[in-house]
């Protein structure tokens, strides 16, 4: 374990996590228009995002058990190789039968990546430390969702072949980065592990990500839909000032949750994501849009921290992969569930129903906080 949290170990894992997660969301902005523009409705379209949600679920508690009993590195040295094969498949065709088997093989390499790289995070830093290192460690993400989709959106029309071919680029670098990272694993793993879906101690934390995921997708999804739908053009500006006010709380974390509490600080943030998506489901213009996009970005970035957080700090270091694996399996299956729905809802009532619906729902994830989080 390293001493320091800026060590050589955690820089590269933080660098290789945001070329990872910005090749990641690039596809994954333009997935459901790309699916549109091949003559497919909403419907399907919103299976083709949750196509890769569901592999990467199904796959989950088997990366988080390898991970354990293994190796963390050579998982997310593996992961990262797929997600690599997965978008060269879109470079050499251009069919919806392709971008389907694309997304099954990203969605499987993308699970083995992310579980394997938090787990890592977990080992090298010191414990005192971890609340940071996992808020800091979440800043890659948020990077991700300020550069990629909007360069998705600007690559994409020019045609999707630059698209794919600058995700390839982008993603072969990651497995040398991690190839890079050196440390003695074999003190965190159990060669005696057994398999196993879930670790109990990250189930309250996992309900409860699993309705901030569901309302995620609903962002992650549909935005440049929407827009386009609303002749709206600020799209694009969603995604990046979302992430500019996600980078900014994140570094504020640590210290609101020393003067509120993280039980205090979960709902007065809950409270402010739920108008982000009660303003969106009204926006007809680019100032309400944005006006969202902050509000949601505040949201998320002192939200999934919080969770994320709870949901390692509570195991052995030796169940760390499972304890990741259960919180993204749930995170996974609200996304899924998310894409899946709310392209359908999308379809027959219109995005004012299913951003309305996302409100009400915000509302049922702080009582699931209320009963599983803060009573353990």
């Amino acid at each position: 374990m390293d001493k320091s949290l800026l060590s050589k170990n955690y820089i590269l894992t933080v660098v290789g996590a945001t070329l990872f997660y910005i090749a990641a969301y690039m596809i994954n902005a333009v997935c459901g228009k790309y699916a549109v523009s091949l003559g497919v409705s909403n419907t399907v379209s919103g299976f083709a995002v949750a196509v890769f949600t569901l592999a990467s679920f199904i796959s989950r508690p088997l990366w988080g058990w390898i991970v354990d009993k293994y190796s963390r590195r050579f998982i997310s040295i593996a992961g990262g190789v797929m997600c690599f094969s997965a978008s060269m498949i879109l470079v050499f065709s251009g069919t919806i039968t392709a971008l389907f088997i694309s997304r099954i093989i990203y969605g499987r390499g993308y699970s083995a990546f992310s579980t394997a790289s938090a787990t890592i995070v977990c080992d090298i830093v010191p414990k005192d430390k971890l609340p940071q290192a996992i808020s800091v460690y979440g800043i890659t993400g948020v990077l991700a969702g300020a550069a990629a989709p909007g360069l998705a959106l600007w690559l994409f029309d020019r045609g999707h072949l630059l698209l794919a071919v600058t995700v390839a680029v982008v993603t072969v670098f990651v497995p040398f980065l991690f190839i890079m990272v050196k440390y003695n694993e074999k003190q965190f793993l159990n060669p005696h592990s057994t398999f196993a879906l879930w670790e109990k101690t990250a189930l309250p934390a996992a309900y409860t990500i699993f309705f901030f995921a569901v309302s995620s997708a609903s962002v992650n999804s549909f935005i440049p839909v929407m827009a386009q739908e609303r002749n709206i053009s600020a799209d694009g500006m969603f995604f990046l000032l979302s992430a500019v006010f996600m980078l900014a709380v994140r570094f504020l974390n640590t210290r609101l949750a020393d003067r509120l509490g993280d039980n205090k600080l979960f709902y007065i943030t809950d409270v402010i994501y739920t108008v982000s998506f009660a303003i969106l489901a009204f926006a007809k213009s680019n100032m309400f849009l944005l006006v969202s996009s902050a509000l949601y970005g505040i949201g998320a970035g002192i939200i999934h921290p919080i969770v994320n957080t709870a949901a390692v700090s509570r195991c052995k270091p030796e169940k760390r992969g499972l304890a990741t694996a259960t919180f993204m399996m749930s995170q996974d299956l609200g996304m899924t569930a998310g894409a899946a729905s709310w392209g359908y809802v999308s379809e027959i009532y219109g995005f004012t129903a299913v951003y309305i619906a996302v409100a009400l729902l915000l509302l049922v994830m702080m009582y699931v906080f209320y009963r599983v989080m803060s009573e353990n």
